[in-house]
């Protein structure tokens, strides 16, 4: 963000600079702002290449919005004049609107400071809007993945602590209302709560370690982000584990990213010198406290999941052998089941807790709780849209109180419109047309530079080991009917001023001069 900023103050500089050297404002100010908006939707690929190691968080969409808004609405306003040319050139030939287009432009461009504030107000509210929604909307499309959320499996199923199943190969085999032969694979998973540290830290902080048995070892398809240098697929990975050593991975909520758009940490327990986006690492050596007899084991971080993991994965997970010290404590509670072709996930969900139901299991299928996960994201995506679209139309409101103060300080010029033979529709049409300019083109510069920005952030994921597979989703249904409601509400609110503007007769208008 420094980076930019600094590119951006020195676009911004160059402005004075120009004007003294008697260059035309338009040129000046339409080359700063092109400069500034081009910095900021470099790619950010181009941008790594400038500042090798480059590091982000949410910082750059707040100094970023301010300034590529304001290059955006330096070039609009001072080629405002082009814009009119352009619809003179395509409406004009219409007798009626060559006239009111003329009226409606002339005033704007008189006062490019109080439209250019207007215009950009609307615009980073849209902008805002944009980027806002659709940069979520694609990762949580992306998440959107049962076989990935579910690293191959199709049911997961949770057991009490006190009654856990610790074999459940064989308690399927003898389960009634189960047919054993329609699961392709099984798979367990411990928990045990321990206190963790990065071997170069010096406080523990409690965080979970996970067992994993010899079939989940063998059959999952969980993704990695990052592997550890001289591990070249996933699988050696994996396979490294179920030697039984003390080597483990993580989740990637512990590491670092140089992409960190959240607000603050999910854990305590965190990780240095390593980076989710980074391919390769390192191993990491992390120490295990066990809170009980204090014993200290240290394992090697040789791996780190995907973003798109679910939460119940989080943690450090290691073999289930490497856990032998902790005994009964160990037991797996989590059981996740590889279906044969054809088998109804939701139904053999069913029928486990009806078998089980002495162990309290809990289970559902993928497909169920990605649908969950994803639905509960898009409320939440929904109520932040609902937000900004009501300011948006607040916003636009006040287009009415500056359609009804520009009535007062253009009555004059009113009066002398209809004193030269304006209609009283005609004045009224120009007015409207005002507030349609500039409601229009703050969604169109907004709603394009939004595109871009969020674009970027996509392509940018695309490019990194933890979301390989995301893409640009753009809600494209939910933006229409919130713009066409934002026109709607600007042509309403100034409405009744253009119609008082229309009522104005010359001789009252022009008794003063």
């Amino acid at each position: 963000m420094p980076f930019l900023l600094g590119l951006s103050l020195l676009a911004i500089g160059t402005v004075p600079l120009l004007r003294a050297a008697r260059v035309p404002d338009r040129v000046s100010y339409t080359f700063a702002g092109l400069a500034i908006v081009v910095v900021w939707l470099l790619p950010f690929r181009t941008v790594e290449v400038l500042v090798p190691g480059a590091k982000m968080d949410f910082s750059i969409w707040v100094v970023g919005g301010l300034l590529i808004v304001l290059g955006a609405v330096w070039t609009v306003i001072y080629n405002a004049d082009a814009l009119l040319g352009a619809s003179m050139a395509i409406l004009g030939r219409v007798r009626s609107l060559s006239a009111v287009l003329r009226i409606a432009m002339a005033y704007p461009l008189r006062n490019r400071l109080r439209t250019g504030m207007t215009l950009a107000m609307f615009t980073l509210v849209v902008f805002t809007l944009v980027v806002g929604i659709t940069t979520p909307s694609s990762f949580i499309a992306s998440a959107n993945n049962a076989r990935t959320f579910g690293g191959g499996y199709d049911v997961r199923a949770m057991t009490a602590p006190t009654s856990p199943v610790t074999d459940m190969t064989s308690a399927l085999r003898t389960a009634k209302g189960i047919d054993a032969r329609s699961v392709h694979a099984v798979a367990s998973i411990s928990y045990v709560p321990v206190q963790a540290r990065q071997a170069t830290a010096s406080k523990f902080v409690d965080y979970p370690l996970r067992g994993l048995d010899a079939g989940f070892l063998a059959t999952n398809h969980y993704a990695l982000g990052s592997r550890a240098k001289g591990y070249t697929t996933d699988a050696q990975v994996w396979n490294e584990i179920a030697k039984g050593g003390p080597v483990a991975v993580v989740d990637p909520w512990i590491v670092p990213h140089r992409r960190n758009w959240t607000f603050a940490a999910l854990t305590d327990m965190s990780l240095s010198g390593i980076y989710a986006e980074d391919p390769t690492f390192v191993p990491v050596p992390v120490d295990v406290r066990d809170p009980q007899t204090g014993r200290v084991t240290r394992f090697s971080v040789i791996g780190v999941l995907r973003d798109s993991m679910p939460f119940e994965m989080a943690g450090i997970a290691t073999s289930q052998r490497a856990l032998a010290a902790y005994g009964d404590r160990a037991r797996p509670t989590m059981h996740l089941f590889a279906l044969n072709p054809g088998v109804d996930a939701g139904r053999f969900a069913i029928q486990l807790e009806s078998a089980f139901l002495a162990n309290g299991v809990e289970a559902d299928s993928f497909a169920k709780l990605v649908h969950d996960s994803v639905a509960s994201s898009m409320l939440f995506l929904r109520l932040i849209e609902g937000f900004m679209g009501l300011g948006l139309f607040v916003g636009v409101a006040a287009l009415g109180v500056i359609a009804a103060r520009s009535v007062v300080e253009r009555r004059q010029q009113i009066g002398v419109l209809r004193a030269i033979g304006f209609q009283a529709s005609t004045v009224r049409l120009g007015f409207l047309l005002e507030s349609a300019f500039l409601a229009l083109t703050s969604i169109v510069v907004g709603s394009g530079l939004g595109l871009a920005l969020a674009y970027n952030v996509v392509d940018d994921a695309r490019r990194q080991a933890s979301w390989p597979g995301v893409s640009l989703s753009v809600p494209w249904l939910n933006l229409v009917i919130v713009f066409v409601i934002v026109i709607i509400v600007a042509l309403a609110t100034t409405y009744l001023p253009a119609r008082k503007a229309s009522r104005v007769y010359p001789a009252e208008a022009l008794r003063y001069q």
